[in-house]
């Protein structure tokens, strides 16, 4: 039984010595919401994208064992509000409004949900966002992250940064 034991106890250190972690720098991406439309497209709530993607030269991920985005959101004024991010590897579709400054998109439509900024009554806030739109977008080498206010836009509110942008990859056995 002992042996059984440190032979598990053993493998699993091995197996652990194994991974690697690596870091993959994803910039930054900007939400203007101050010319989004005083109503509703939708009759839902909608998440607000950029036109264009972040786009990254893909990293060899063969064997991903985690990943997680991590960075800091930055408002153009204090928050108490909790913005939802969702995340998409494609393309908005047919299903989505698209104007010269964003891309709005029905909440159902939307994408995956990846994080939440709560920012607290901060202008600021440091954020972790995961799921597996991350990692398809990692994979393609394009990345759109849009934005969803729980409940009404606050007044004033006209810009969402999230920047410094830092992709942690582990891969190993």
């Amino acid at each position: 039984m002992w042996k059984r034991r440190s032979s598990l106890l053993i493998l699993a250190i091995l197996l652990a010595a194994c991974s690697y972690t690596f870091t993959v720098d994803l910039g930054s991406t900007s939400l203007n919401l101050g010319s989004l439309p005083p109503t509703n497209p939708f009759g839902e709530p909608y998440v607000v994208y950029p036109t264009t993607p972040l786009t990254l030269t893909p990293p060899p991920l063969d064997v991903v064992r985690a990943l997680e985005v991590k960075g800091m959101a930055r408002a153009n004024l204090p928050l108490n509000a909790r913005i939802l991010v969702y995340a998409r590897a494609q393309e908005p579709g047919p299903e989505c409004h698209a104007t010269s400054q964003f891309v709005l998109c029905p909440a159902s439509k939307a994408g995956e949900r990846v994080g939440t900024l709560d920012f607290g009554g901060r202008a600021e806030t440091p954020f972790t966002l995961v799921g597996d739109t991350l990692l398809q977008g990692l994979r393609h080498g394009r990345l759109w992250l849009g934005v969803a206010v729980e409940g009404n836009v606050p007044p004033g509110l006209g810009e969402i940064r999230l920047e410094e942008m830092k992709a942690l990859i582990t891969v190993g056995l």
